[in-house]
């Protein structure tokens, strides 16, 4: 009796099941991957650009190349009261603020940006008022009216009156503290003042 040979089984050329969800889940696990370095570099790319919109503002500002030079005039002092050295305090503040955040360069002659003005107003006052009608706070209020000349662009020119306050307990000696509430008071007219500046720039 003739034996039949048994042959193997042909290879049908596709793979089994489980080789098939292995590839598809490397095939994920490549996309996600792909996925997630794409977000990782538009995140450095926001970053870098974030960065170097901080340094363009605290580093040098964003300047019209054409204005290069700056001067800053002596504020008078038109205030009731009148704090002897607050004019030449006001002005250095105020000189200080644009030298440390833009380009400009100072000059004693003819500049692209001139600064002047007058201290109006220099108040210390009650705010609020305790159970016993003692004061509990004070407030200090310093007023500036400011006079922006650009030479090179006289239609950004404007003059403009600030206010800026700091209040504090009644029962300091207000003597012994003035000198740093009007620094906390100058600190934010002067920011106020560049910030208005800038607008036009």
């Amino acid at each position: 009796m003739a034996t039949i040979e048994k042959k193997p089984p042909r290879n049908s050329g596709f793979p089994s099941e489980p080789s098939t969800a292995r590839s598809r889940t490397m095939t994920s696990i490549f996309r996600n991957r792909k996925r997630w370095c794409a977000l990782g570099l538009m995140t450095m790319v926001l970053l870098v650009q974030a960065c170097a919109l901080r340094f363009n503002f605290h580093g040098g500002g964003s300047v019209n190349p054409d204005l290069e030079t700056l001067s800053v005039e002596i504020f008078s002092n038109e205030a009731q009261i009148i704090v002897p050295y607050l004019s030449q305090e006001v002005t250095q503040q105020i000189q200080d603020r644009f030298l440390n955040q833009s380009r400009l360069t100072l000059t004693s002659g003819a500049a692209d940006i001139v600064l002047s003005g007058a201290i109006t107003r220099y108040t210390v006052l009650p705010v609020a008022i305790s159970g016993t009608d003692q004061a509990a706070q004070n407030r200090l209020t310093i007023a500036l009216r400011v006079k922006f000349e650009n030479n090179v662009e006289p239609n950004d020119s404007w003059e403009q009156t600030f206010n800026s306050f700091v209040d504090f307990d009644a029962s300091e000696d207000f003597s012994s503290i003035e000198r740093e509430r009007i620094d906390e008071v100058l600190e934010q007219l002067t920011q106020d003042i560049f910030t208005k500046s800038i607008g036009k720039w």
